[in-house]
């Protein structure tokens, strides 16, 4: 038995001796177009980085442009070493390996197709603020499989590529631009136009607020409640600045607006409950209690 291993043995190491010079060409030729794969990946981002801007784009390019190389190594280097039958095997069985992994890992293989097309459709860039399924934070990186953003609080949250493809996107910061709103209430017996002209003249001496021709700000009646004509202030701000804007400058807008009402002398009423007794000619059943100190009556 001892024989039979040790002569098995004998006989491999001779034909590995005999192939050490295809083994050692295949390395060399694997190793070199690992390299061309490396200096290709870098030449074709800065060429590109001139024409296209959005860093995810490079990335997902310089990834792909890398891996197709490296394919091209493993074939030559199965070539080179006597196992073109299973490099033309493996070519061969492509579409047979791809839809059985397709099954058995459906969800990278969802995942990488979904990074693709976010790629080259870029909805998103490096920087912008993004919020999918309730989670809203910075992008800070794309990978084949996922995506990672850093919410407001420090959280990081890798969210599955798919995931963005399936579900509704909004891009706060795509042109800079959002609208925002909040309601006031003035008294009925208020002037709505004047109180319209001092809410405009605030709005508009903000610099903060976006002024452009289409973007000015507005004021709407939005209701008739039951103790005030209700006004809904509308205008726009930039969202490149996007924590700010939406907290601290909305918070600021209000505030000017109702300063601006109340030194002009608009009333600016609470609810106002009315009580109705449907029993004409008697007295209002109203009874008064008398509480001492300790809160007994």
């Amino acid at each position: 038995m001892n024989d039979k291993i040790i002569d098995s043995f004998d006989r491999y190491w001779s034909q590995v001796l005999e192939n050490l010079p295809e083994i050692i060409v295949g390395l060399v030729l694997l190793v070199v177009f690992v390299f061309i794969g490396v200096f290709s990946r870098r030449l074709v981002l800065n060429r590109l980085q001139t024409r296209i801007q959005d860093r995810l784009l490079l990335n997902f390019v310089g990834r792909v442009v890398f891996l197709t190389f490296l394919i091209i190594g493993v074939v030559i280097f199965l070539n080179q070493v006597g196992l073109g039958s299973a490099a033309s095997g493996l070519l061969a069985g492509a579409g047979v390996s791809a839809l059985i992994l397709g099954f058995a890992f459906k969800d990278i293989g969802e995942n990488f197709l979904a990074g693709f097309f976010l790629a080259f459709s870029r909805p998103f860039s490096i920087g912008d603020i993004i919020e999918v399924e309730g989670l809203v934070g910075s992008v800070k990186a794309m990978s084949f499989r996922n995506s990672h953003i850093r919410t407001f609080d420090g959280r990081d949250i890798f969210i599955p590529n798919a995931m963005m493809i399936k579900n509704p996107l909004t891009n706060y910061t795509k042109d800079g631009l959002m609208r925002h709103d909040f309601v006031i209430g003035i008294d009925y017996g208020e002037n709505v136009a004047d109180a319209t002209a001092a809410i405009l003249s605030t709005l508009y001496n903000m610099s903060n607020i976006v002024q452009k021709e289409g973007l000015e700000p507005f004021v709407t009646i939005e209701n008739f409640g039951t103790s005030t004509i209700n006004l809904k202030i509308y205008f726009w701000i930039n969202t490149y600045d996007f924590l700010g804007s939406t907290t601290v400058l909305k918070s600021t807008v209000m505030q000017q607006v109702v300063n601006k009402l109340m030194s002009e002398g608009f009333n600016l009423p609470a609810d106002i409950i009315e009580l109705k007794i449907y029993q004409e000619g008697q007295p209002i059943p109203v009874a008064l209690k008398d509480f001492d100190k300790k809160g007994g009556a």
